[in-house]
């Protein structure tokens, strides 16, 4: 059990707590911090997110002078720059409320090895975006693409689907080798006209070929 230090009563030990510049960062979370005419060599305190740079004034603290600590930055060097950094895992938890991020230009995310989203409703909107992917795999119950205009641009696209329903007012398609259909049934109505012409052409059936209309013009 701890004794309560008394008022009045003299400490058996200096503790240490002075404002000084930092001169030099090293690697392991170290800075050299220049405090008059002394140079500290501390360790940067886990509650100091905020990364310290050449320049910048902080405050070190400790119990005793082999105990002191980096432990809070006062000013900055570079008021512009900032940099909250951990050894270890982060977790901004907010059990009871809502996280926002601002910025006044930018907001980047960036994981070394991945970056996942997890949520029940996502909401995005944007006046420009662009997405470069490398492979991409989508899974869902539904999806509805509402655009003005679309252009698809790729060397091969394969649709596998049970139905497949178009709807427009014009359809224009151009092949430049071949296209074969392969169907059980074909039915193509027109209310006006069709036309087919090509430098040989063969209808042929295995069992009937039918044709019928008011006029029959042939040659």
């Amino acid at each position: 059990m701890r004794t309560a230090v008394k008022p009045g009563a003299v400490l058996q030990y200096d503790p240490v707590q002075l404002l000084g510049t930092v001169i030099r960062v090293e690697d392991g979370g170290y800075c050299v911090v220049q405090c008059e005419t002394a140079e500290w060599r501390v360790q940067r305190a886990a509650s100091c997110l905020l990364v310290p740079e050449v320049g910048d004034e902080v405050l070190i603290s400790g119990p005793v002078p082999q105990q002191t600590y980096l432990i809070a930055v006062i000013r900055q060097a570079r008021p512009d720059t900032a940099r909250l950094e951990t050894q270890g895992d982060m977790v901004i938890a907010c059990p009871q409320g809502s996280i926002s991020m601002q910025a006044g230009q930018a907001v980047a995310l960036q994981g070394g090895e991945a970056l996942s989203l997890d949520t029940v409703r996502l909401g995005l909107r944007a006046n420009q975006a662009e997405c470069a992917v490398g492979e991409l795999d989508y899974l869902g119950a539904r999806a509805r693409v509402s655009v003005s205009t679309v252009n698809l641009i790729g060397k091969a696209c394969e649709v596998v689907m049970d139905r497949i329903s178009q709807l427009a007012q014009q359809v224009f398609r151009i092949t430049q080798d071949t296209e074969q259909v392969r169907a059980g049934r074909i039915d193509c109505q027109a209310e006006h006209t069709v036309r087919l012409h090509a430098q040989h052409t063969l209808i042929t059936g295995t069992d009937l070929v039918k044709v019928d209309a008011d006029q029959i013009h042939m040659g």
